[in-house]
């Protein structure tokens, strides 16, 4: 009986109910709440509400309710970590990323740039835009698709209708990612065309 009661006296340390507040409410796997100072005598129940008055990264301050509609302040000491996507090793420009270049760790919130990346889900099989040594934080800006059509690459255009579909043979003239309108030749006709880019050496015209 007696390790229960102190069971549930250590669940409600002040301490425990702000991190459970912040972890419940905010999107941080990880915080870490310290130097905790209630304004006064905290009541040995848990209050029925939270109120953040200021932060709640950094030293802030709480406003803690209860059913007797008392209230006290408490100040405390607040980490946040998130999770971020960094490089294993060094990575050149246009190095297609996978899971064996890269891994995720925590970093305390104020520290994260941004347009960090949280998953490696989010950039396997992107482009990097630009080098990288290790442990940098991959950006959003930092990574592009990689193209499924090179310049000077053969592929096959689809002339594409309700109830026709013709295909000709052509020669992409600039880079195209899907779903990307780019100039191609057609080979046939001799013509320059605008096609779009639907799959690895697939282009669609649809007309």
């Amino acid at each position: 009986m007696l390790g229960l009661f102190l069971i549930i006296a250590l669940a409600v340390t002040p301490s425990a109910v702000i991190e459970e507040y912040l972890m419940d409410n905010y999107p941080w796997p990880d915080v870490m709440v310290e130097n905790v100072e209630p304004e006064g005598t905290l009541p040995p129940q848990r209050p029925v509400s939270i109120i953040t008055l200021r932060g709640p990264i950094g030293r802030a301050e709480f406003l803690f309710q209860y059913h007797d509609g008392s209230a006290v302040k408490v100040k405390a000491d607040v980490t946040a970590r998130d999770r971020v996507v960094k490089a294993i090793r060094s990575l050149k420009r246009d190095t297609v990323l996978d899971r064996s270049l890269l891994y995720t760790t925590l970093m305390d919130v104020r520290r994260i740039p941004r347009g960090a990346l949280r998953s490696i889900s989010e950039v396997e099989g992107k482009r990097l835009e630009r080098s990288v040594r290790a442990d940098t934080v991959i950006r959003q800006g930092f990574v592009s698709e990689p193209p499924l059509v090179r310049k000077g690459e053969r592929v096959t255009i689809v002339y594409q209708s309700r109830s026709l579909r013709v295909t000709a043979p052509g020669v992409a003239r600039s880079d195209g990612v899907r779903d990307q309108g780019i100039p191609v030749v057609n080979l046939s006709s001799k013509r320059t065309i605008t096609c779009m880019v639907k799959d690895r050496g697939l282009v669609y015209v649809s007309f």
